[in-house]
Order: C-alpha cells, then sequence, then structure tokens
C-alpha cells in the first residue's frame, strides 16, 4: 500500500487539493474561537466565566466579516475539494443568516445563563460548535 501511494506520488498522479483559504476563513475563525473559549473557560476562575460570553460573541463577529468580502467579490463561486464544498452565493446567504442568528442567540442567553446555575464556557462551547455545523452544511454539495 504505501510502494502504490509513493509511485502515484513521483509519477505525478497524485496532487494535493487546491484551498482557497479565504472561503474557508469563517469556518477556521469559528473553530479558533471554540478553541479559544474551551481553554478560557478551562483556565478561568467562576467570577470571570462571563468573558466567555464576549468573546464568543467577538468570534462570531469576526466569522461575519469575510462572509462580507466574500459576498462582494467579484468571482461567481468558489469550488474546493472535488465539488464536495461550494461557496457561492446561497451559501454566503445562508452562513450570514446563521451567524447573526448565533450572534443574537449569545445576545439573549448571556444574563440568563449567568444568573442561574449554568455552565456558561460548555454552553458556549456547543452553541459555536452547533454554528460551525450549519455555517459548513450550507457549503455542502455532496
Amino acid at each position: 500500500m504505501l510502494a502504490t501511494f509513493i509511485a502515484q506520488a513521483t509519477a505525478g498522479g497524485w496532487k494535493s487539493p487546491s484551498v482557497d483559504y479565504h472561503a474557508l476563513a469563517p469556518e477556521i475563525v469559528l473553530a479558533g474561537v471554540v478553541c479559544l473559549v474551551l481553554l478560557l473557560d478551562l483556565f478561568l476562575p467562576e467570577h470571570r466565566k462571563w468573558m466567555t460570553a464576549t468573546l464568543g460573541g467577538f468570534g462570531v463577529l469576526a466569522a461575519l466579516i469575510p462572509v462580507l468580502t466574500l459576498a462582494v467579490s467579484s468571482e461567481p463561486a468558489r469550488v474546493m475539494f472535488g465539488g464536495a464544498y461550494v461557496v457561492d452565493d446561497f451559501s454566503l446567504l445562508l452562513k450570514a443568516l446563521f451567524l447573526i442568528a448565533t450572534y443574537v442567540v449569545i445576545l439573549l442567553s448571556t444574563t440568563y445563563v449567568d444568573e442561574g446555575d449554568y455552565y456558561e464556557g460548555e454552553y458556549y462551547v456547543l452553541l459555536l460548535t452547533s454554528a460551525l455545523g450549519m455555517v459548513m452544511m450550507s457549503s455542502s454539495r455532496d
């Protein structure tokens, strides 16, 4: 198996996939924010857990910036991974809708989660992870 892979790679039969990082920027930002919120929740004392909501909100807004820059660009559609992942106008509309809805949920639930006896960090990690899944599914073709 390894010999076959090496033979294909050296004979020119294998090439790396082309990745458009600008088209993947919202997903990359959200994944980074999920990791940061998880680490922040791990190391913060209980009276500073409100910072996870703040970081989550700013992270969602930061993920919305590449969506807006992709929407105003002149390229019609960005296709990656053999056509399995497509960033077109409809997927950008859905991404913007999902990110705005996530931001509104963060704003509306901040006081509720803070006043109740809930695990704040885990709530925002789950919320951001579900938003990441929605954003990724909006661009999947297959």
